[in-house]
């Protein structure tokens, strides 16, 4: 699942949890994403391209369910016992690992039980499907719109930001030389579309 639609998750948990900060949901549904940029960044993961195809294929240390569950145990401890706020724990966790469950639906096969075993590993696979993975990631932010019950600009919001992501979700052949070339340009065009996410959420969603 692309940026946006990872953000627009916060407001499903804000519209159960709306005493927490709108700021913080956000992080917590993209922080494992941000682990994947600084691992991209530090070599430690990495992405391939095959044949004209992207593969995110070695990613075990910020996309694996095991990773997911250690980063949100982790989180509930620190809010929970170092600010003393178990609601705001609660809700941070469950935005964490939400990250891997949804990512488990959309990526291919490369979603390990933990970083220390090959197999097993699931992935629905839609992302192979550009249209289709298009059309749910658009009808499931507008679902997360409609639920927390959004205003007009946090609908537009949701909108452009998934046209936005249709030229890489249709990417494939020799437009996709310059990220073999240049392996940084991905991660850092992620991180570029995660802090404009976190923005406008933030600000449309007030």
């Amino acid at each position: 699942m692309y940026a946006i639609n990872h953000a627009a998750t916060a407001l499903l948990i804000k519209k159960k949890q709306p005493t927490a900060s709108m700021f913080l949901l956000l992080v917590s549904v993209q922080l494992m994403e941000v682990l994947w940029v600084i691992f991209n960044y530090l070599g430690w993961e990495h992405f391939s391209v095959l044949d004209g195809e992207m593969h995110l294929d070695f990613l075990p240390y910020s996309h694996s369910v095991f990773s997911g569950l250690v980063a949100a145990f982790i989180s509930f401890v620190i809010i929970n016992w170092g600010y003393n706020n178990r609601k705001l724990a609660i809700a941070f966790s469950i935005g964490v690992f939400s990250h891997i469950i949804i990512d488990m639906i959309f990526h291919e096969k490369d979603i390990r039980l933990s970083p220390f075993s090959e197999t097993p590993v699931w992935g629905w696979g839609i992302i192979d499907h550009p249209l289709l993975n298009f059309v749910l990631e658009l009808m499931y932010g507008i679902f997360c719109w409609w639920y927390f019950k959004g205003n007009k600009n946090l609908l537009i919001v949701i909108v452009v930001f998934n046209i936005m992501d249709l030229p890489l979700m249709l990417g494939h052949g020799d437009m996709l030389k310059p990220l073999e070339q240049y392996p940084y340009i991905l991660p850092s065009f992620i991180l570029f579309q995660i802090l404009n996410t976190w923005y406008f959420i933030w600000r449309y969603s007030r």
